[in-house]
């Protein structure tokens, strides 16, 4: 289709720009994307990505200046050649962490990345493997990061997990979670991760069971009564995002 994109991933590029920067609900900068294989979530995110780094509603200034791409190990490199691919080759000099590096060296990089700031941020996105991050937390949690992209998010669905913590442990203003596997019908793991997208956005886990999960089952409940549906669809409007 030579430079026109299907409706769809304008659509997206849209949504993910007002979920991240507060023009959906002032008091949440993130969302999920969950979409089928070959639907161009890595380039929706791209979009995203380089518009935040690029520009902002003040003139001349960029909205974000770091990016963090946390992806499973095998899709570092991946992330670093669609950057390229769709971008061109002098656009952005990724820091992918490949392993190549000794711990030393890694460490000494990481701790250059997070004290760069302004014009010193000569690598502004960084991609990494969910297991080097949970190594390198310490190294990261001090630099201010404007947009984190969990990508195969769904390993974020149990909010105990170390790679949980780890994630929440950074210093990030803008999450967006790719999931290539649809959200099942398991509320809590949904709960996990739009909390992981928009902490506090749905209070305590106790208050979404209360407020959300309970009417939305007893909703679901085929002895439930028309009010019972009714409540339930309703809240599963209001948590929805």
């Amino acid at each position: 289709t030579g430079n026109k994109h299907p409706p769809h991933q304008v659509e997206g590029v849209k949504f993910l720009y007002r979920a991240t920067t507060g023009m959906i609900d002032s008091s949440a900068h993130g969302c999920i994307m969950a979409d089928e294989m070959g639907l161009g979530k890595t380039l929706q995110c791209i979009t995203l990505m380089w518009t935040l780094l690029k520009q902002s509603p003040d003139a001349g200034k960029p909205t974000i200046q770091k990016c963090v791409v946390a992806c499973p190990s095998s899709l570092v490199r991946n992330w670093a050649n669609e950057l390229v691919k769709w971008l061109g080759k002098d656009a952005i000099n990724p820091f992918a962490i490949d392993g190549k590096a000794s711990k030393e060296e890694l460490i000494h990089q990481l701790r250059q990345w997070s004290i760069a700031s302004g014009r010193a941020v000569t690598r502004p996105v960084l991609i990494v493997s969910y297991e080097t991050l949970r190594l390198y937390t310490d190294e990261l949690k001090r630099a201010p990061i404007g947009l984190l992209l969990c990508d195969e998010g769904h390993r974020l669905k149990n909010g105990e997990s170390l790679t949980f913590t780890a994630l929440n442990s950074l210093n990030v203003q803008r999450r967006v979670i790719l999931s290539g596997t649809p959200i099942q019908n398991d509320l809590s793991e949904y709960f996990s991760l739009l909390t992981f997208a928009n902490p506090s956005y749905l209070g305590s886990r106790n208050d979404f069971r209360k407020q959300y999960e309970l009417p939305i089952l007893r909703g679901r409940d085929a002895a439930g009564s028309d009010a019972d549906r009714k409540k339930g669809d309703e809240r599963l409007g209001l948590a929805s995002f």
